[in-house]
């Protein structure tokens, strides 16, 4: 409608691709606002994805997510995101015909389940309930004369932290491999795919790596390499066939360590990302994204939106509370410019989300976010 002029509103003002010049400050549960540094990368101009600076890069890169990850087992970073990874964990470790059990933990631990089943895979569900962490007993019962265990570490839906160290001991001792889907918590979470006994992390770079979305990444332990190695035969997919990362690893390892044509800046911006962590410390990360994440808990129970999760239970990247009008709350902090998010299955219209990645996890925007709570609140 017309202002008091007569005239009409004045549009939000623009760039070239059409994109509002003033976007709100990302609180949300993935992707996270990278940093600084991250973004100078962009402005670069393209190098080459083979020969020597290349090479130098990428395999520094690499040993460096190994090291985050506690992985011994060189891991691989594959164009894509982390359900591209998911896919090719499944193709890689697992054949059509073997069971898996899987933990119903929400919205990504059913996707798990949806993906097991487009691999032909056996699939037995194990029930959790909403809050709750995975109940290692239930995982040892349901995966005696199974294949694999299969689950999430933090599931986003719920902002529930599942004790993957304790499954990966129920699902060994019941004779099956070990699964994880570390998306929402590589990085805000301790994981170490060596002294966990994890047989295969998958995690993506837009979470608790802090750098853009477009890269998965995939870590072996011993039992997962031997999975890899034992198959009756190649996988549906050249492209993520681990064996020919491996081929090119070994052979082209000098000048061309992949299969693909690598999107050079995106693995500049997580060379950036991994520096950052490192630097400072992965305990000291790890230990202030847990403060923050109670810092925001706490306030918003203070102001009556309850955690999802049971206590002992929460996460660090994602905190989630019960919510009687989410979508109210989120409108009034977008119209402050904060964009957090709503619930999915099992919370969807019935929680809010608040992500704790990034640039923007700092004291100062979960102040502001709980102010622009407590004011939809009220």
């Amino acid at each position: 409608m017309p202002d008091a002029s007569g005239l009409p509103p004045t549009p939000p003002r623009r760039d070239r691709l059409g994109v509002p010049a003033d976007m709100p400050s990302l609180m949300i549960a993935g992707p996270g606002e990278v940093h600084d540094e991250t973004l100078e990368v962009f402005g670069r101009q393209m190098i080459a994805h083979y020969g020597d600076i290349w090479t130098d890069v990428h395999r520094r890169t690499v040993a460096m997510v190994g090291e985050l990850l506690g992985a011994s087992d060189l891991p691989y970073v594959i164009p894509g995101t982390g359900t591209t990874c998911l896919d090719a964990a499944l193709f890689n470790v697992f054949e059509a015909g073997q069971k898996v059990v899987v933990a119903n933990t929400g919205f990504f631990g059913i996707r798990l389940m949806e993906m097991a089943r487009q691999h032909r895979l056996e699939l037995h569900e194990v029930p959790v309930d909403v809050g709750a962490p995975i109940d290692p007993d239930a995982i040892r019962d349901a995966a005696r004369g199974a294949d694999g265990v299969l689950s999430v570490h933090v599931e986003t839906a719920t902002g529930v932290r599942h004790p993957i160290e304790d499954i990966a001991s129920a699902a060994h001792e019941a004779g099956a491999v070990y699964m994880v889907d570390g998306i929402a918590s590589v990085g805000g979470e301790l994981v170490n795919v060596d002294r966990m006994g994890i047989d295969v992390l998958v995690t993506g770079t837009q979470k608790g790596l802090e750098a853009p979305p477009g890269l998965g990444i995939l870590a072996l332990g011993p039992g997962g390499r031997e999975r890899v190695k034992s198959r009756t035969q190649a996988p549906q997919s050249w492209y993520l066939d681990l064996e020919v990362w491996d081929w090119y690893r070994r052979e082209w390892g000098a000048w061309h360590p992949h299969p693909v044509t690598m999107p050079t800046n995106l693995v500049l911006a997580l060379f950036t990302s991994m520096q950052r962590i490192l630097d400072m410390g992965v305990d000291t990360v790890v230990g202030s994204r847990a403060d923050l994440a109670k810092k925001c808990r706490e306030g918003l129970r203070n102001l009556g939106l309850e955690p999802v999760p049971h206590a002992g239970a929460e996460a660090n990247l994602v905190v989630a509370a019960w919510a009687d009008d989410p979508a109210t709350i989120q409108k009034h902090l977008l119209d402050k410019g904060i964009m957090i998010s709503g619930g999915l299955t099992p919370t969807h219209g019935k929680a809010i989300r608040v992500g704790l990645m990034g640039a923007t996890a700092t004291d100062e925007m979960v102040d502001r976010v709980l102010e622009g709570v407590a004011e939809a609140v009220s």
